[in-house]
């Protein structure tokens, strides 16, 4: 006897008869795979919103009456448009999206402050928390795709600098911003003054480089250069580079792209 064969001894093999209730069920499941997983993969390829100058609007009212109070040194609270180019890729399935021709940054009072809320689309939202002396108490982001969101929410060291009012041309500004599993080590610079254009009309804008090395859950580099009112400190213009390895539940690591540029219609906020 080989030792394929079975023993004389051995009983013969029975054959499960599955219940046409347990046929039915795997019949569902095979459909399931089929139909639903490529409509999963389709339907997060498209999956896009933006977020209009209306929605924007009634976002910026609903946070009521205190919220539109200003402050001075800081952007005016109230809804700024900003044309924009540009988008994001993640590397599962090489995911590419475009962001909104025009986006929307909504200013509110908030704590020391302001906070600005930047949206690029309904799934990619950054917000900035700003005091007047030019500091960046809190920021953080929540981007989702294939209906997955992924959030940070930063808390920043004392004595750093967001948009160097207080600085003088070529000074760097070292500081450090983490959230529970992410630390982002910053250092801004003042580039120096620049004339911009802004609506057709010459603006005088004050250019910061902020650049930002992760470690932790996210892995990378984000280089951010913008162009302030020295008055106001209103974002002109705001252009990124940004790339990332970050941790996703489904498919463990993935990169992530920023490359993308935005500049303001009007200086005069829709409330």
């Amino acid at each position: 006897m080989s030792l394929t064969e079975a023993p004389p001894w051995a009983a013969p093999p029975r054959r499960r008869r599955l219940s046409p209730r347990a046929r039915r069920r795997i019949v569902a499941l095979g459909l399931l795979v089929i139909v639903a997983v490529p409509a999963f993969l389709i339907g997060g390829r498209y999956w896009v919103h933006h977020v209009d100058l209306d929605e924007a609007v009634a976002k910026f009212r609903a946070a009521g009456p205190a919220a539109a109070e200003p402050v001075p040194g800081l952007p005016a609270p109230g809804v700024y448009q900003y044309r924009t180019t540009g988008g994001e890729r993640i590397s599962f399935l090489d995911y590419r999206r475009s962001y909104s021709s025009t986006t929307m940054r909504i200013v509110t009072r908030h704590g020391c402050g302001v906070r600005e809320a930047q949206w690029f689309l309904v799934q990619h939202l950054e917000y900035y928390d700003r005091c007047p002396d030019g500091s960046l108490p809190a920021y953080g982001t929540d981007i989702a795709y294939w209906w997955t969101h992924g959030t940070q929410d930063f808390t920043c060291q004392p004595g750093g600098s967001f948009d160097m009012s207080s600085r003088r041309d070529g000074e760097r500004v070292a500081w450090t911003c983490a959230d529970e599993d992410t630390r982002a080590e910053q250092v801004t610079e003042r580039i120096g003054m620049e004339e911009i254009v802004i609506a057709g009309r010459p603006h005088l804008a004050r250019h910061t480089r902020w650049t930002t090395t992760f470690s932790g859950a996210t892995k990378g580099t984000a280089v951010v250069d913008d162009w302030f009112d020295p008055a106001t400190g209103l974002v002109l213009r705001e252009r990124r580079e940004i790339g990332l390895r970050v941790g996703s539940p489904f498919v463990g690591q993935l990169g992530y792209t920023d490359v993308s540029e935005f500049t303001l219609l009007s200086t005069e906020p829709v409330r």
